[in-house]
């Protein structure tokens, strides 16, 4: 039995797919649910980041305001007078007693320029450290600068002594200058145990908290061996972000680039010495369980996707079948592919698409045919200006630069030649120069038997077009000496050749009648260019540029100056110069070939009775 073919209009196929929308619908749903939760989450993790960073930084703040107090009295009682012996270490060793995380206390004061060491005291069972200029140094090594305390700065650094221990220096401004109130002149540095902050700093299952210094350096960590070392910290983001000093809390996510995680974090300042704690969570492990949420709404949505693929199939294939053929067809259009045909299989409105994308096809086909024949007799530039529509006669002043040339001898040698052999040399020496010309950024603006017209700086501004000329008709030079190898093996006669380049103003545009018209440039340059090119039968060259050519590139060819002489339609004596060859870094690179010069002859458009100009 056979069946009637079955046609759908676009709007039967849109139910089937609004069906399947609708699916995905419930699915984004789902997805969307999940993203909430994830956000929520995120959110009481952040808060608990950033109640633990305070609550830290409280607690650190607390452990400081002791041991600063600390040590401000144990400066008192270094500037003390006692008059019982023993009296001052007596105090000192108490404080040592009742705090047993404390190594030392050194008193700096500076007068007349220089620091001195006005008390030290280390603890006992840290006697082994030394005294004096030893711990001092390991204090500078560590990075605390006791000038800079002595103008107002706490400072806060990790360092290891010379036993291994790892220790905190503390150091304070202590006794401000009478004379000038913004210095001090005493301060006062404590050394303590850094586990004395470590142990606030212990990791609980979810958070790790840290303590950094104004520079980014941990000075307490979960990981002792990144705050006894010294580590920096600042290579994460969080840190940088407090060290802009804008703000004295805050919270952002970001990558942690050495371990490659991905972190939510939270930052509070202590509020001395440029101290921040950092409290954070590795996201992975905050987003555990929004992980299986999401995996099972995904896993739910895939099983309801499925089905409702199977029942919306055969009619989304009714439109995306017909779609990707377009598409392709598309695809090959623009890849050139201009004979590509569709067959409709429908009578809807993709059926109708089909048809009209046909009828695109071969328009575009009978107009890529008509741009290729016009780019064999126009240059690409000029074809395309035509092809737009924008073809109207006259013209626009433009200044460019102007070449021709032609062949020496060409009427003699064409009247030894069978017209055939005429046309293939015309054809094998045209080829070779106007590719040279193409590439060098000129324009092919006619052919004239052997003489060939072309064009720097129009239709498009060229700044740099006398050098690009000068630059083909060097190239050319050479050519022309490979083509004439390749004659001289065949048997035939070498060519020879004459160019001229003039640069100056012109007339550009459409020339001709409303039925007939050509793109090309008029002007008294125009003339003055093909007179040049004529003078270089006069001096035995192939190649002579005009003054004004000259004047922009003169230090970047070697030239030869000609002798000035009249020519006809001018009053003065025309400067022309030879160019022998490049000027590179200073250095000459000459471009001369065996077919550069010749035999100089008169020339008809060169004055050579005086009367006759």
């Amino acid at each position: 039995m056979k069946f009637p073919k079955l046609r759908l209009k676009i709007g039967a196929k849109l139910i089937g797919l609004i069906a399947t929308l609708l699916v995905l619908s419930a699915a984004a749903l789902v997805y969307v649910s999940n993203r909430l939760f994830v956000e929520d989450n995120t959110a009481l993790i952040q808060q608990m980041n950033s109640d633990t960073a305070a609550n830290l930084a409280g607690q650190v703040r607390e452990m400081f305001s002791n041991i600063t107090d600390k040590a401000r009295m144990v400066g008192n009682v270094f500037r003390q007078d006692f008059k019982t012996p023993g009296a001052r270490d007596a105090i000192l060793r108490d404080t040592f007693a009742t705090d047993a995380d404390l190594l030392g206390f050194f008193l700096h004061e500076q007068t007349q320029g220089k620091m001195l060491l006005k008390g030290q005291i280390v603890a006992p069972t840290h006697a082994a450290l030394g005294t004096g200029q030893a711990v001092f140094s390991q204090l500078e090594s560590a990075g605390v600068s006791i000038p800079e305390t002595l103008q107002g700065k706490m400072q806060v650094k990790s360092l290891k002594l010379s036993d291994g221990t790892a220790a905190l220096a503390i150091a304070i401004p202590f006794i401000r200058d009478a004379a000038d109130g913004t210095r001090f002149t005493h301060s006062v540095t404590a050394l303590l145990k850094q586990a004395r902050f470590a142990k606030a700093f212990e990791t609980n299952d979810i958070v790790t908290s840290f303590l950094i210094d104004s520079t980014g350096r941990y000075l307490a960590h979960p990981n002792t061996d990144l705050s006894s070392n010294g580590e920096s910290a600042a290579h994460l983001d969080i840190v940088s972000k407090m060290r802009e000093g804008k703000l004295g809390n805050g919270q952002t996510s970001y990558l942690d680039p050495i371990a490659q995680e991905m972190r939510l974090g939270a930052f509070r300042m202590v509020g001395l010495a440029g101290l921040g704690v950092v409290a954070e969570v590795p996201q992975a492990k905050a987003f555990e369980a929004a992980a299986r949420v999401q995996f099972r709404a995904t896993l739910i949505a895939l099983i309801v996707l499925s089905i409702a693929f199977l029942v919306g199939y055969f009619y989304s294939n009714t439109i995306t079948w017909p779609i990707r053929q377009l598409v392709q067809a598309t695809r090959q259009i623009s890849g050139g592919d201009f004979g590509v045909r569709l067959s409709p299989r429908s009578s809807d409105e993709v059926g109708e698409l089909a048809l009209a994308f046909n009828d695109m096809a071969s328009g575009l086909e009978d107009r890529e045919r008509v741009k290729a024949t016009f780019n064999k007799f126009h240059n690409k530039e000029i074809a395309e200006k035509l092809l737009s529509g924008d073809v109207h006669l006259g013209g626009e002043r433009r200044e460019a630069t102007i070449f021709f040339s032609d062949i020496r001898g060409f009427t003699s040698l064409s009247e030894s030649l069978q017209p055939e052999q005429v046309v293939e040399m015309l054809n094998e020496y045209m080829t070779q120069m106007v590719a040279v010309i193409r590439r060098h950024g000129g324009i092919v603006d006619k052919y004239v038997g052997d003489a060939i017209m072309a064009i720097w700086g129009v239709p498009l501004d060229n700044p740099d077009a006398n050098f690009q000329a000068i630059s083909a008709c060097l190239e050319m030079r050479t050519e022309l000496a490979k083509l004439n190898e390749s004659r001289i093996a065949r048997g035939q006669p070498a060519l020879r050749i004459g160019m001229g380049l003039n640069c100056g103003q012109v007339i550009a545009g459409n020339i001709g009648s409303d039925e007939k018209m050509e793109y090309t440039v008029i002007g008294d340059s125009v003339n003055l260019a093909s007179r040049i090119e004529s003078m270089t039968k006069e001096f035995g060259t192939d190649l002579l540029i005009a003054k004004s050519v000259r004047a922009s590139v003169q230090d970047r060819f070697i030239f030869e100056a000609c002798e000035g002489v009249k020519v006809k339609g001018k009053s003065d004596s025309i400067e022309t110069f030879k160019v022998l060859g490049y000027l590179k870094d200073g250095k000459p690179t000459m471009v001369l070939t065996p077919y550069s010069d010749y035999e100089s002859e008169k020339s008809e458009k060169v004055v050579h009775d005086p009367k006759a100009a």
